[in-house]
């Protein structure tokens, strides 16, 4: 039953079958019945008219029947596909090879692909689509066009479909469920159609892309695991390894292509999300059998996985000295594997050390926290000696060179520029009164412009540096001044302070806006502005939960970064809302909703009686409405 003679005769008599039964709907039971056991009896005994009573007497309709001969042929069908995979072992004299692959070549599978459109496509004019047959046509394709073996039993791998492969591919996808699902056959069918043409899973990715730049305030962890078409694609990255990697190659290859921060953020979480699958499968509602069956993260990381093993350790002080050093030599080691290589693009590729330190951000913001020498109690962000004395010095040698790399990777002298600037803003910032440092920050800030050591403007990572630095002095910097760098982190704007403007001209810019600049942003600056708030808190409640080992700690100290940043949020919010709204706010208004009830109770609510923060939620809520009433 492996000859394609035999396939094609079944699926031939199978669509017969079909058109048969849509043919002949408007006949009465009798007589279709009558006409099946002339089918199936082709010789005239009086045995027919038995079965002709049988079946009336039970009250079979001629629908039933006809549904159920169509279901036992696909069902053979199905059978026969599954059989025609071969996993053997062929010897020749001392020699063996492992032969796994499909008993059909590639030009009969095209003809079996072609012969199940038609089929899939009339059972599908008449509500009988049948995944069982879809899958297992696909599965024999994946079969054929992935391995092949000579007659002198060589391997050969032909991972690239043939165009009219592809044509046929494309077909068979239109039958695929409307609706995701985590469903094991619907599963290895999408990830089936990924070996098989490359490009579906470019496509997926980059609509979950699409979606993330188009939707700037969705909470992405959270609707990544209830978007069930988002939470399928991630659980099938974690069921192939090979996908992973190749995703991860493809948004690294998009992030250096555009530089675009989004990319960066989908990438590290896309990274974040399947490592929760391995260590959690049965939360994601894979079986135990098949939890305990995925691969080791070697599979996954196969590319500096001594530096994956730290990376993906819990943060502290002690580990973040171990992991700079280890950063150092992996970095040294790939420069002498490149020194016969004219060009420098492997020190960033999808292999390197930065780009899986980068799948890792908390290191970095870990870093810029342990640049500004912060203190808290009952935390392990600190080292100390013999003495119990904090190895401050250490410590902020280590984050800024750790900072300086993740800025500049290729450059060894711009990075030990870089280096050397942020190790003399620490050095300032410990030597400092805490009613300082904002003012330290931002004057380091204005030499760094000048000297032009990077491309400030466009380095993605640069004003991110910040982000760490007002987590770490959440404490010390007042709410207005925490506002102006917020504000330089959202717009690359460094702006005066009320509380500075009386302190004479030593200080001031010509470049610089008086106070208050939310008036003359951009509505794209205000989106910005209050996202970037949103990481904010978002960054804290991560690294909290690696620094305290008290809960009531991690949450104050998530409440405590909410409190500087309210102010900020708010005017940005309030502002944005005073935009015309256009055709597609309506989604945007509604993430917003949900990610300010999100923000206001994340650690804990410690807005109670805040009239300003009601009435901007409630606002918002209200004008999701007014959008949706004049263009939902």
């Amino acid at each position: 039953m492996s000859s394609r003679p035999e396939l094609t005769e079944l699926f031939t008599e199978l669509a017969s079958r079909i058109e048969t039964r849509n043919s002949q709907t408007d006949q009465s039971d009798d007589v279709l019945i009558a006409d099946l056991n002339q089918s199936l009896n082709l010789n005239e005994v009086p045995r027919v008219r038995v079965l002709d009573t049988a079946l009336s007497l039970m009250c079979f309709t001629s629908p039933q029947v006809f549904e159920s001969v169509i279901e036992c042929s696909v069902n053979t069908i199905v059978s026969v596909l599954y059989s025609l995979i071969d996993c053997s072992v062929l010897r020749s004299g001392k020699s063996e090879v492992l032969r796994v692959g499909g008993l059909i070549g590639g030009g009969e599978c095209l003809g079996m692909m072609e012969l199940c459109d038609d089929v899939l496509g009339k059972m599908n004019e008449y509500g009988m689509l049948s995944c069982s047959l879809l899958y297992a046509v696909l599965r024999v394709a994946a079969m054929t066009t992935q391995f092949g073996y000579t007659m002198q039993l060589t391997p050969i791998l032909n991972a690239q479909p043939t165009d009219e492969m592809i044509s046929a591919i494309s077909k068979l996808m239109c039958y695929m469920p409307k609706e995701a699902n985590l469903e094991n056959q619907q599963l290895q069918m999408r990830l089936i159609l990924w070996y098989l043409d490359p490009q579906n899973l470019v496509k997926d990715i980059s609509q979950i892309l699409q979606d993330v730049v188009g939707r700037p305030f969705i909470y992405l962890n959270e609707e990544i695991y209830q978007n069930i078409e988002w939470r399928s694609i991630i659980i099938c990255l974690a069921l192939s390894p090979l996908m992973f990697i190749e995703t991860r190659a493809l948004l690294h290859r998009w992030f250096l292509l555009t530089g675009l921060a989004s990319v960066l953020e989908l990438e590290a979480e896309l990274v974040s999300m399947v490592l929760d699958v391995l260590s959690r499968p049965m939360r994601w509602g894979l079986s135990a059998d098949v939890g305990s069956k995925l691969p080791f993260s070697y599979a996954y990381f196969h590319f500096e996985h001594q530096l994956f093993r730290l990376l993906a350790q819990p943060l502290s002080c002690d580990r973040f000295i171990e992991l700079v050093p280890n950063v150092g030599k992996s970095v040294s080691l790939s420069k002498r594997k490149l020194k016969h290589v004219a060009t420098t693009t492997s020190m960033v590729d999808h292999k390197s050390t930065w780009a899986i330190a980068m799948n890792f951000p908390e290191w970095f913001y870990f870093a810029a926290i342990l640049l500004v020498g912060a203190s808290f109690s009952d935390s392990c962000i600190c080292s100390v000696n013999e003495d119990n004395h904090p190895l401050t010095s250490s410590v902020s040698v280590n984050a800024a060179r750790y900072i300086a790399w993740i800025l500049d990777p290729i450059d060894e002298s711009v990075c030990s520029l870089l280096s050397g600037k942020l190790e003399k803003l620490s050095r300032a910032l410990f030597n400092k009164q805490s009613v300082c440092q904002s003012q330290t920050i931002r004057l380091w800030l204005e030499e760094l412009e000048d000297a032009k050591i990077i491309d400030i403007k466009n380095n993605v990572m640069f004003r991110r540096v910040i982000l760490g630095m007002l987590i770490g002095c959440s404490d010390a910097i007042t709410e207005d001044r925490y506002d102006l760098l917020l504000h330089y982190v959202a717009t690359g704007k460094l702006l005066r302070s009320t509380e500075s403007q009386h302190a004479g001209s030593k200080h001031k810019r010509r470049n610089h806006e008086p106070h208050e600049p939310i008036d003359k942003c951009s509505r794209k600056e205000l989106v910005t502005g209050a996202c970037i708030v949103f990481s904010l808190t978002d960054i804290a409640e991560k690294i909290s939960d690696s620094l305290f080992e008290a809960r009531e700690v991690a949450v104050d100290f998530i409440c405590k970064v909410k409190l500087k940043a309210v102010g900020y949020l708010l005017k940005c919010v309030k502002r944005l809302l005073e935009f015309e709204t256009g055709e597609n706010d309506d989604i945007l208004v509604k993430d917003l909703h949900r990610r300010m009830l999100r923000w206001r109770h994340q650690g804990k609510d410690v807005f109670h009686g805040c009239k300003d923060l009601d009435d901007t939620i409630n606002v918002i809520a209200n004008f999701s409405w007014i959008v949706f009433l004049l263009y939902g």
